[in-house]
């Protein structure tokens, strides 16, 4: 009996010491002979669990327990090991065993609350984590893990509060201070989350979490190399964090580093093969980069996974690869599920019946020199005052640029928001009781749909920004024009539809176009050829398209395509597949960046615009129109594949509206052989110009005001 003794004592050493296999095997030695030794049996339970054999650890426990059922530790410890295996409700059920053994065990109540959290039963969670804190009121963790429970609940003030008495109990408490800083990152107090952040790292240099989440918020105050510098920090101190990598391909690609971006989200998902979104990011990047190897397969896995999986691809970046408006519709629809709470609560606003005058919301990133706002900004300008007020959100840089200052004047009131948090913004939007909100962003880059969900006024509009349905079902209407949305695809969309009569696109009357003079050589085009141009962004161009466009170029051999130059990578990549597909590569003309006013000039020395499909020019091909310069495009089944075919219908040029591909190539080919077609078409689009409502922001304001008006009824 003396040696077993030595035995225990030898096998309890080595567990103290973390010699835990060494432990288990004495313990096993020593059950040989005390099989039913309860204690025996929890110490192996538990040790079994230290090395990561957690089903084989609960089966230790479950015996020890049977042997002596008030074992509080048995039971916490069979908790513990519930709770490491996701099964939450088995977890809880273990945590009150022990509880009921003894009710002022505080560590128990804060695991409990831990598991509760994870069902996100948080109210029940915050309950638990009270009664830990009533036991023992200087325990820190309860304090922390009680306010990530009141954060989730949107109860900030209260989150922040537990996280500093926390902090207040242990200073150097790590956790609090960075939770502290998501917090106040969410609410968009950014210096003070910096500062949170800055504590973390003050107190470990290590922590690579607070660099990361530090480079975020210098990323939104457009610090890009600070931003850099903390991405580039935590991945020197941890290189196997994929949400590093994300973040800072995310601030590359904004910067226009595409290759850069690219190999960062390539290691990301080497680090995290199913990485939320990140299949799209990749495919999405290589768009830019015009570099379309495995381009069909891909976005053949996309369609397959989109609808057995959530998170493949988001919704903006789908718009530009395929013409299927029920996949476009999952997408979305997905992607608000996964990122913005519903709230019935918050979603409940009655109409506001005591207005003189509807009030008008006009929310987004875009009042500065944007296509957004080139395209609104007479909109703004001829509004009816006297039947209505305007208010505009403005959650975008503010860059105090000449188109900034003006806008500002065309609204009662001009709210900055960019530094408030999305419900801050739904709250002063219904302080202010905006009748109808408008979103003129959608679902794309710096879009806040956030502020929607929580409600911001009783009628809430997708418009403009977003070519196409949001999925949300607190965006009640869609405006649109019966070309963009044929009434029998509104099954398509989950708002209802508003049909403006004419074209859904606004324009300004009049734009500013450069007095320089310029001639064909100044942009590197040749004198007598004809010249075929698309001033799309690069990531529209599909390797379908572009197939087409040298099928073209072979059949009109005294051509030239000239081209949006985006990056040089792109550039190069255009070129090596013009070879591929036996066209001269002189025959390749880029057009590097111009000022607005530049740019529409040197447009009209084109002869032919040759659209994009399945996502169509947007402003781009209002400026073509408006330099006299037709497009032939390719009309889809999507919203962004229909854009152009609407800008077409409204200046009465339906036979520049194809139905396939043969179609398209053969249209382009065709005029390009017939120079007398190409000028009597471009006649008639300098008649058209002064005579369309396309480019009338008059009639189109009235129109659009006659909207508001019925949803007011």
């Amino acid at each position: 009996m003396k040696d077993l003794h030595n035995l225990i004592n030898e096998a309890l050493q080595l567990h103290e010491k973390g010699k835990i296999q060494d432990a288990i095997r004495l313990y096993l030695k020593i059950l040989e002979n005390k099989k039913n030794d309860s204690q025996l049996l929890f110490l192996l339970g538990t040790a079994y669990i230290q090395i990561g054999n957690t089903n084989l650890g609960i089966e230790q426990l479950k015996k020890s327990i049977f042997l002596k059922p008030e074992n509080l530790f048995a039971h916490s410890n069979l908790g513990n090991a519930f709770k490491d295996l996701k099964r939450y409700e088995d977890a809880i059920a273990s945590y009150n065993k022990a509880i009921e053994i003894d009710i002022n065990y505080a560590e128990i109540h804060n695991n409990k609350g831990n598991a509760l959290k994870s069902l996100e039963r948080y109210d029940e969670a915050i309950e638990s984590y009270d009664k830990a804190i009533k036991i023992k009121s200087d325990y820190a963790f309860a304090y922390n893990n009680k306010g990530n429970a009141l954060k989730n609940l949107e109860r900030y003030d209260e989150a922040i509060e537990s996280y500093d008495k926390a902090i207040k109990i242990n200073p150097n408490y790590i956790e609090a201070h960075h939770n502290k800083g998501n917090i106040l990152k969410d609410l968009k107090r950014f210096d003070e989350s910096i500062s949170s952040y800055d504590k973390a790292i003050e107190i470990n240099p290590d922590y690579y979490f607070s660099f990361n989440n530090r480079g975020i918020i210098f990323q939104h105050l457009n610090h890009f190399e600070k931003a850099l510098a903390s991405y580039d920090k935590a991945i020197e101190i941890n290189p196997d964090y994929p949400e590093t990598y994300n973040n800072k391909g995310n601030i590359l690609k904004e910067l226009k580093r595409y290759d850069e971006a690219l190999t960062c989200y390539e290691k990301a998902i080497k680090l995290k093969s199913d990485f939320d979104y990140m299949l799209g990011k990749v495919l999405n990047l290589n768009m830019f980069l015009c570099n379309w190897i495995e381009f069909d397969s891909l976005i053949k896995e996309i369609n397959n996974t989109i609808v057995k999986k959530s998170k493949v691809i988001e919704p903006f970046t789908f718009l530009g690869l395929i013409d299927n408006p029920v996949f476009l519709k999952l997408s979305s629809e997905k992607y608000i599920k996964n990122n913005f709470k519903k709230d019935l609560e918050i979603q409940s606003l009655a109409k506001y019946t005591n207005h003189k005058k509807p009030r008008i919301g006009y929310f987004s990133a875009d009042f500065h020199n944007h296509a957004t706002l080139h395209l609104m900004m007479d909109i703004f300008k001829n509004h009816n005052k006297s039947n209505f007020d305007f208010y505009g959100f403005s959650f975008g840089p503010q860059n105090n640029d000449i188109w900034n200052s003006q806008v500002k004047n065309y609204f009662l009131k001009f709210e900055d928001v960019s530094n408030i948090s999305d419900k801050e913004v739904a709250y002063l939007s219904r302080k202010l009781e905006i009748d109808i909100a408008i979103d003129l962003k959608g679902l794309t880059s710096n879009s806040r749909s956030g502020i929607f969900s929580y409600r911001a006024a009783p009628i809430q509009i997708n418009y403009l920004g977003y070519p196409g349905t949001t999925g949300a079902d607190y965006m009640d209407y869609i405006i649109a024009d019966e070309v963009i949305i044929p009434k029998e695809s509104s099954n398509n969309y989950t708002e209802k539809i508003l049909y403006l009569p004419d074209c859904y696109q606004p324009n300004i009357k009049k734009r500013e176009i450069s007095k320089k003079s310029f001639k064909r050589s100044d942009f590197g085009l040749p004198e007598n050829s004809f010249i075929y141009c698309c001033f799309n962004s690069n990531y529209k161009i599909t390797p379908h398209i572009f197939n087409i466009w040298m099928n073209i170029l072979k059949a009109v051999p005294n051509s030239v395509l000239w081209i949006y130059k985006t990056n040089e990578t792109a550039s190069k990549n255009l070129i090596k597949e013009s070879k591929a597909k036996g066209v001269d590569p002189k025959r390749i003309i880029f057009a590097s960046y111009l000022p607005n006013d530049e740019h529409l000039k040197r447009i009209s020395f084109a002869d032919l615009f040759l659209d994009t499909f399945p996502c169509n020019a947007h402003t781009t091909a209002s400026d073509a129109v408006r330099m006299c310069v037709p497009i032939v495009t390719l009309i889809g089944k999507s919203f962004a594949s229909r854009i152009a075919s609407s800008i077409l219908n409204c200046l009465d040029m339906k036979e520049l509206i194809t139905r396939d591909e043969k179609e398209y190539q053969n249209l382009a080919i065709d005029l390009a052989r017939h120079p007398k077609k190409i000028n009597e078409i471009k006649d008639r689009l300098i008649d058209a110009i002064s005579s369309s409502p396309l480019f009338d922001s008059s009639k189109f304001t009235k129109n659009l005001e006659n909207i508001y008006l019925q949803l007011m009824k």
